[in-house]
Order: structure tokens, then sequence, then C-alpha cells
């Protein structure tokens, strides 16, 4: 069955979208990892840390536990939306595990 006309998201937005997985890369080391590049056209990000280890996440290569928003080993979570957070959804998002490497589920919706 053909989705409804219109695509209820394409209606909200206004343009068309489409949905990345995991960008740049899904890997998270010990060291400042960058995950999403800085993207204009995006207008939402979801990172979830699938790790055993806590991690951080934020907007630049300083990236630490004492600098960053704390994503939980085992499925913590953040996102950023155009309609929430304005311009911070565009930019580049590093991280940093704790410990040991990790795997990070990242998705991102941009403009197309």
């Amino acid at each position: 069955m053909a989705a409804p006309q219109p695509i209820p998201a394409r209606a909200k937005a206004g343009f068309p979208t489409r949905l990345l997985i995991n960008p740049v890369t899904n890997s998270v080391g010990t060291t400042p990892t960058k995950i999403l590049n800085n993207n204009p056209d995006r207008i939402f990000w979801l990172v979830i840390n699938l790790s055993a280890n806590d991690g951080y996440i934020g907007w630049d290569t300083l990236v630490a536990s004492n600098r960053g928003l704390y994503l939980p080993a085992n499925g913590g979570y953040a996102s950023a939306s155009i309609e929430e957070d304005g311009e911070l959804v565009i930019y580049e998002v590093w991280a940093i595990n704790l410990n040991a490497a990790g795997i990070y589920y990242i998705v991102e919706v941009e403009k197309i």
C-alpha cells in the first residue's frame, strides 16, 4: 500500500527528506571520533550508544567526560532536532567512549 499523499513528514517539513544510517562511522574509540559531519541540510539526528562502555558526545575534538553530553552504556542516547535545537543540529558531532571502543547507532534526517 502506498503512503498517504502527501507524505506526513514531507508535509510537515515542506520538502522531501531522507534517512542516513551511520553516515560517517559506527565505531567510537577512546580518543575523539567524528560521528557526524557538518551538514546544513540536516534537520534531525539521533545517536545511540550500543556499547558496554559509557561515552560522551560533543561538538569538537575536545569532547571528554568533563566536556560533553553523557551517553550511558547499553542504549544511552541523545538527539537534536531543527525545531527544538535550532542550528545546533547542523554542526559536526564528535564522540568518545570510556575504557574501550564500542559501537554506536547513528541516524540523521536531511533535506534532499
